[in-house]
């Protein structure tokens, strides 16, 4: 409030001052004018006087011829006062005649002798100026008109040669001269007070315009950090919500309802390349099918080339990426980093060129974010997989094994469903690893890994038990299917020939046995001791063959035949 006062005092005080020197200015000047034009009037009075004067003298001397070549003729007074009473006829003045000794010869209201009673007039200023300097002005209180008045002397020689010396004085009161100076006062302070009024109406009004548009500036910058502190706190929230995903399909089922909010009038899409060096594949979008590719190179994305932003169109220049349909309209890519590493591409489309500017600064803080939730996602994914496979096969350990049966064996127990286990041995391991060596051995294990994976379903769950032991976890699976499976796996391993460093390693088998809880077993002890006892039955009957749990061999059904028992070889 305060600075809006000063804002309006300052410019009207500064502007009043300068309308005040001016309009002083101005009045002094016509002041000046009129005092001028006073002065004039009353030097004209007083030469009219003298002229006449002299004129009449001339021809009283012409007439009468009664005086020499340069002596003065007499004059009669009577007649001076009626050609001065005819000057001042018009006006307020009064025009007196004195001779060298101060004494008045002439008036022009007839009243010399009643002037004459008065002290010797030759001491008045304008009279001792007119007799030095030949004019003189005096102002004074006047006694016969009761108010100040204007004197005006002029000297002059009556006649031809050395005549006798008159002054001619021409005085009025100043009270004409008075009205028209204060009538020029009044009109000038008028003017100032119309002047004030109007540079104050004006600041007013600029100030009511500043007013309003502060106003307008203030509510729209009031709109933008609304809107802004919401943008905030929502990629806030989505930081929080996608530091708490642990894949990447729920981080982009929290990203979607958000991102629409955040970016309103685009279409979008998240690629995310699936290995180093690899494929970008599309993972999600929103505002409609994404019409561009669903897979595409690294090098087919300026944005990924680049390291930074791209912009299909911009500063008149068109450069679409070549996985872009340019038919969408004005595209952006921009990288997901994650410490100077691409994970993906965030692509986004526009059918107007500004709203993609504009959107540019929310879409890259939302490209970060997303860039290091994924980040940590994988980062996360990463440890885990580190904590739950084995190193060497890529398998998963015993300790993701006992979680997995767990929990497997709570569902089979509120669904009412089966679950088998295949315990599984590399027959003759021992020897096989004196024979050839730990590398050689390293290597069949990760070999026989290799066939268990290709041989099982995707929901089935492979693990390495530890050493040479392997085991798969089969869920809503009986023991005919188990035993099924167990057949096929071992058959395939017996199947395979294998080499290592150019040195053939002869032929391998393994060694299965099946339990089920189809039995009614409801503990992982029980299921895990029936499968290795199992395991230990198919050693005995001669190893590369399967074997199921001897609760289970009167479930089996007989379409499910036992592979032959091979010749009894030496234990592992």
């Amino acid at each position: 409030m305060l600075n809006s006062r000063l804002m309006l005092i300052v410019p009207v005080v500064a502007m009043a001052l300068l309308m005040s020197v001016a309009l002083i200015t101005v009045t002094m000047q016509f002041e000046a004018r009129i005092k001028a034009n006073a002065h004039a009037r009353m030097h004209h009075l007083a030469q009219l006087g003298v002229n006449l004067i002299e004129q009449q003298s001339d021809l009283k001397m012409a007439g009468e011829d009664a005086a020499a070549e340069g002596e003065q003729a007499p004059i009669d007074a009577q007649e001076i006062n009626e050609v001065l009473a005819a000057i001042a006829q018009d006006s307020s003045a009064r025009i007196l005649v004195f001779n060298e000794l101060g004494w008045a010869v002439a008036d022009s209201r007839g009243e010399a002798e009643r002037v004459n009673a008065h002290v010797n007039h030759l001491q008045r200023p304008e009279l001792e100026l007119a007799q030095q300097q030949g004019m003189g002005f005096e102002r004074r209180f006047d006694p016969d008109w009761q108010t100040q008045a204007n004197y005006m002397a002029v000297s002059f020689i009556l006649g031809s040669g050395e005549g006798a010396t008159r002054i001619l004085q021409v005085s009025e009161p100043s009270t004409e001269l008075d009205k028209q100076l204060l009538i020029t006062r009044i009109w000038s302070g008028l003017a100032g007070l119309i002047g004030v009024c109007f540079i104050y109406f004006v600041s007013w009004s600029f100030q009511r315009l500043l007013q309003r548009q502060t106003s307008a500036e203030r509510e729209s910058l009031e709109v933008k950090v609304i809107a802004r502190t919401r943008e905030l706190s929502m990629l806030q929230r989505l930081g929080s919500l996608m530091a708490a995903c642990t894949s990447v399909d729920s981080a982009c089922s929290v990203l979607e309802p958000i991102v629409t909010q955040l970016l309103p009038g685009s279409q979008g899409a998240i690629s995310l390349i699936k290995s180093p060096k690899g494929k970008l594949e599309v993972v999600m979008n929103w505002g409609g099918e994404w019409t561009g590719q669903s897979l595409f190179g690294h090098d087919e994305c300026w944005a990924l080339l680049k390291g930074h932003t791209h912009l299909s169109q911009e500063e008149g220049l068109e450069i679409p990426c070549d996985h872009s349909d340019p038919d969408v309209g004005s595209q952006l890519c921009i990288p997901l980093l994650a410490q100077g590493e691409a994970l993906g591409v965030l692509h986004l489309a526009f059918l107007d060129e500004g709203l993609m500017i504009e959107s540019q600064p929310m879409a890259e803080s939302l490209a970060e974010q997303v860039g290091l939730a994924l980040a940590n996602i994988r980062l996360r994914d990463n440890l885990r997989q580190q904590a739950i496979r084995d190193p060497m096969t890529g398998l998963f350990n015993r300790r993701h094994m006992m979680e997995f049966l767990e929990n497997q064996l709570a569902l089979c127990k509120r669904q009412k469903t089966s679950m088998s286990m295949l315990m599984m041995d590399i027959d003759h391991f021992k020897k096989f690893n004196d024979t050839f060596g730990h590398d050689a051995g390293d290597y069949v294990i990760k070999k026989v890994a290799e066939v268990l994976l290709n041989q099982v379903r995707k929901c089935d769950v492979v693990c390495r038990y530890g050493g040479e032991e392997l085991a798969v976890l089969c869920p809503d699976t009986d023991a005919n299917g188990a035993l099924d499976l167990a057949n096929k796996i071992v058959q395939a391993v017996a199947g395979q020939k294998h080499s290592h460093n150019g040195q053939s390693l002869g032929k391998v088998t393994i060694s299965s046995g099946v339990s089920s809880t189809q039995t009614g077993i409801s503990t992982i002890e029980v299921l895990m001791k029936e499968a290795d006892d199992a395991l230990y039955q198919a050693k005995k009957a001669g190893r590369n063959r399967a074997e199921l749990a001897n609760s289970l061999k009167e479930e089996v059904s007989p379409k499910v035949k036992m592979l032959p028992k091979a010749e009894a070889t030496e234990s592992s």
